[in-house]
């Protein structure tokens, strides 16, 4: 019997349409491992691997059985440490770190996003690349480092090479991530960016922020009332009509205070919503599990 070509994946891995320089990368990945009535869910995932594995796939076809033959199984996973939902992944280095976009207003659409890079030591993302093309660019110059000790596999190195081809890239083994720049975000007409320790900020209305900006507090362990001036300050500042001062103040207090996600996340929630951002506010749920570990 003759194989038939296997039908064309459904975008319906992220929130927002995939750009164009990824849906390239999981085309060759879907090619690669699916075949008339039967896909390898395993091999789609890391297929990859030398640059990073996929952090969601598409769905098999209906009818269409995995690579042993049970269902598919579409559970997110859990987003890394110290992300914020503004934070978008798409691949696992296996380390720990991420790489995905930061998405900080995804009310304003857009075709592409800045890549960048989120571990569990730093709670800090690092801009990798201005879009999705460069990101992927700067991840196959950062295997092309690694290959001159290790040398690819010949699927390897025809899989770097179908990529680079179809979508225009031209890795350097010798080029460097500057640490220390800052991701380039389009900020519309009447909007503002404003930095966090997440290393995304907020982006946001002008008249959504107050020039006075929020309550901060590292908070100890075992002190929780050491968060109430947080708490009272972005409640008055939701009530005034300053969300984006409110999550800028929550956010930072987060990422030196995470044990106590659980008590931010009630006015971090109210803060997207009152921002318009509704998908954002449900994303914390997928870091709940997360953070009630560590209490």
């Amino acid at each position: 019997m003759t194989d038939s070509p296997p039908p064309a994946w459904t975008d319906d891995l992220f929130r927002f349409a995939t750009p164009s320089a990824f849906a390239a990368l999981v085309e060759i990945a879907w090619q690669a491992n699916t075949q008339d009535e039967y896909y390898d869910t395993c091999m789609m995932q890391t297929h990859y691997d030398f640059m990073f594995d996929l952090w969601a796939i598409p769905r098999p076809p209906q009818g269409w059985e995995d690579q042993e033959g049970s269902e598919f199984v579409d559970v997110p996973p859990e987003p890394p440490f110290f992300a914020t939902p503004e934070f978008v992944p798409f691949g696992s280095l296996g380390d720990g770190t991420c790489i995905g976009w930061a998405v900080p207003a995804p009310e304003l659409g857009g075709a592409d996003h800045p890549v960048v890079l989120v571990g569990p030591d730093e709670p800090g993302a690092v801009v990798v690349g201005q879009d999705t093309r460069a990101g992927l660019e700067f991840m196959l110059s950062r295997t092309l480092r690694r290959w001159r000790e290790r040398p690819p596999s010949r699927d390897d190195r025809e899989l770097l090479d179908r990529l680079v081809a179809e979508v225009g890239l031209r890795p350097d083994p010798d080029r460097e991530l500057a640490t220390d720049a800052p991701i380039p975000f389009e900020v519309p007409a009447g909007w503002r960016h404003e930095s966090s320790a997440d290393g995304i900020g907020v982006l946001a209305p002008d008249d959504a922020f107050t020039d006075e900006g929020a309550v901060v507090a590292d908070v100890p362990w075992g002190k929780p009332w050491a968060l109430e001036p947080v708490l009272d300050d972005a409640s008055q500042l939701l009530d005034a009509g300053y969300p984006a001062t409110a999550l800028l103040g929550l956010r930072d207090t987060f990422h030196t205070s995470y044990p106590y996600f659980s008590e931010l996340r009630p006015l971090w929630a109210r803060a997207y919503r009152d921002l318009g951002r509704p998908q954002l506010a449900e994303d914390l749920d997928l870091m709940t599990p997360v953070y009630e570990r560590v209490r």
